[in-house]
């Protein structure tokens, strides 16, 4: 019975130890907009991270590193530090920095936090960048990301206002009227869908729509964004994850991929660990410290 015990205790640990009962983070990069412009130079990234304190006490002085890396070397382009000062307990903070890159290409933008070195947070975006197209191409519009955010929560906690913010980028030539239309999916009989007129979208810029839905909090959603121009669907793309509504926070905004219709999911960043082979060894140790608890009987 002793050894059952010892062992129960040691697997707990293992477990902790190995991230498995492991909570959200107490500084969390929570999404991060990019906006781009053509320059003479290159193209100009307009990066804003978001970043939330869920402790109930004030941060430390805090330092963000962002960094813009090519995905195929994932050599650092251009990158910038600044010191963000504190952030007070339960609540977030934002603010813009511009980094530029010269050449077209795959990228990714990573933002990170520090407190007196210690590294907090870190969370990262994909970036695409094309070479600017010749005049007269007709527009060809990628979607990137979508961010949610709760606006209110009605009293009861039954319901509540869910901004959702698509964000796209033209790739071509310049557009016509775009109307960017959001589907908020429960289930095959309950799929609301809103609208945002967006205009033209120049060559080679973003535009960030917005819309607004009234929703129950008790269901989980998917949520699909479609572009449309001159009454024909360009682009169409869902986030494959379907969202718990009640595990939104207030005025917090969660960046979520938006993949294209008939494209693979993008493969999550992993940093490598050692957290599987720690709880391999630690559980050939239990075992062999109660082989040896045994003998001794």
């Amino acid at each position: 019975m002793k050894s059952k015990f010892l062992f129960f205790i040691l697997i707990l640990g293992i477990i902790t130890i190995s991230g498995c009962l492991r909570e959200y983070n107490d500084v969390m990069v929570t999404s991060i907009d990019v906006m781009t412009s053509p320059t003479d130079e290159g193209t100009k990234l307009t990066i804003t991270p978001y970043i939330q304190n869920n402790l109930n006490s004030d941060t430390g002085i805090l330092t963000i590193k962002v960094k813009i890396k090519e995905t195929s070397t994932n050599l650092i382009i251009s990158e910038k530090e600044s010191d963000i000062g504190y952030i007070k307990s339960t609540s977030s903070y934002y603010n813009s920095v511009s980094l530029g890159v010269s050449n077209p290409g795959d990228y990714y933008v990573e933002v990170s936090v520090f407190e007196s070195g210690k590294l907090l947070a870190q969370n990262s975006v994909p970036v695409t960048i094309k070479a600017k197209p010749e005049p007269g191409q007709p527009a060809d519009i990628k979607l990137m990301d979508v961010i949610l955010v709760i606006t209110k929560i009605y009293g009861d906690g039954s319901g509540a206002i869910l901004e959702v913010s698509p964000a796209l980028y033209n790739q071509g030539g310049d557009s016509k009227q775009l109307t960017i239309e959001v589907t908020a999916r429960a289930d095959p009989y309950t799929a609301p869908t809103k609208s945002d007129d967006i205009g033209i979208v120049k060559s080679m810029d973003r535009r960030r729509g917005k819309v607004t839905f009234d929703l129950p909090r008790n269901r989980e959603y998917t949520f699909s964004v479609s572009v449309i121009e001159n009454g024909k669907t360009l682009v169409g793309a869902t986030v494959e994850e379907k969202i718990k509504l009640n595990e939104l926070k207030y005025n917090i905004p969660m960046t979520y991929v938006l993949v294209e219709e008939g494209k693979p999911r993008p493969a999550e960043k992993k940093e490598p660990g050692f957290e599987a082979a720690i709880a391999f060894v630690s559980i050939l140790l239990v075992y062999s410290i109660i082989g040896r608890i045994r003998k001794r009987r």
